[in-house]
């Protein structure tokens, strides 16, 4: 299946190669798009055919980079996400204190970006964050490492995807106290 896929993949037209690695370490599909092809021309037609072949759902959850709401007060934090080119610049702020990134388009950079941001804004010794996934029920999952323990922040992507990744990073920067007492007081 994966060769006739590579070769399916590599007609569509603005794909310059296609990789298929299914068992290695780096598993996935890696493709490379010709200078100038229409990005999201050729990225629906890759969809529709990765979906024909099973490997993918029909549609996903469609991103757009914004606010849903004006602030999060429920984090004690303001954050915004601006597209730059190659990237983005991530600023975090409180009332007193900003602090911004600039990070590779990649979510795993976002993530690292915004908790960086976040920690240096809050006084706390900087996470690594480990990994970064979209569930099949749209929610955003951050996993990170603090030198001791993982831990593992949920957002929900239909908020919007800034707040969702504000609110997944916000999972893993608190403490467990934290989280230990809001569970018991819900």
């Amino acid at each position: 299946m994966t060769s006739s896929l590579a070769s399916r993949l590599g007609d569509i037209p603005g794909v310059a190669s296609v990789v298929i690695d299914l068992d290695g370490f780096g598993r996935g599909i890696d493709v490379r798009l010709e200078p100038g092809a229409d990005e999201t021309v050729v990225m629906e037609k890759l969809r529709t055919l990765l979906a024909a072949y099973g490997v993918r759902k029909e549609r996903q959850p469609v991103m757009s980079v914004g606010r849903s709401q004006d602030t999060l007060t429920p984090l004690g934090v303001e954050v915004s996400l601006t597209p730059i080119n190659g990237g983005a610049r991530i600023e975090v702020a409180t009332a007193t204190v900003k602090s911004f990134r600039i990070v590779a388009a990649t979510p795993l950079s976002l993530a690292q970006g915004l908790a960086d941001a976040w920690c240096q804004v809050i006084g706390r010794v900087p996470i690594e964050v480990t990994g970064v996934s979209v569930t099949d029920q749209g929610r955003l999952v951050v996993t990170a490492y603090d030198g001791k323990n993982e831990a593992k922040g949920e957002g929900d992507v239909s908020i919007g995807w800034v707040d969702a990744l504000a609110t997944s990073v916000a999972g893993v920067l608190e403490e467990p106290d934290d989280a230990d007492m809001r569970r018991a007081a819900s």
